[in-house]
């Protein structure tokens, strides 16, 4: 280390025991720990996996909130506000869909993304009742939104 002119962070390093599925660690956006996997005849086998960490999925909620808020958006279009979104959901996909275990995290991102698209829809068209015909707005964008869990 010395060699290398590195210092260790006392307060950023820790020990981890990574051979139960208890602790992990997060490292470059991902949180790295044995999860259970469960085979036929009821074996549970542990394997290492990697999911988004808590901080990566606040801020992928916050950059797709940021997105979508503003009110001088309103005069978009739904699917050009759509395909400005994609940019970024494909991002979002190439870097954290390394595992499969990680969809089950990213399908919660999905969730939020359909949810958001409908505040802006019922916004744009002046609904009373904010979270209305979900189901409308789900139907409208169901073919152009990039799914992060498929």
């Amino acid at each position: 280390m010395n060699k290398l002119d590195l210092t260790i962070h006392k307060e950023k390093s820790r020990l981890v025991n990574i051979w139960d599925d208890q602790d992990g660690f997060d490292f470059l956006g991902l949180h790295h720990r044995k999860f259970p996997v469960r085979k036929k005849g009821g074996r549970t086998f542990y394997i290492m996996n990697h999911v988004p960490s808590k901080k990566a999925m606040k801020k992928m909620r916050t950059k797709i909130k940021e997105y979508t808020e503003p009110r001088h958006k309103l005069y978009m279009d739904i699917r050009d506000l759509v395909k400005g979104l994609n940019r970024r959901l494909q991002g979002f996909k190439n870097y954290y869909q390394l595992s499969p275990m990680g969809k089950k995290w990213l399908n919660r991102i999905d969730w939020y993304v359909l949810t958001r698209l409908n505040l802006f829809n019922n916004k744009k068209r002046n609904r009373r009742n904010k979270h209305a015909k979900f189901q409308d707005t789900a139907e409208e964008v169901k073919y152009l939104l990039v799914k992060l869990a498929s």
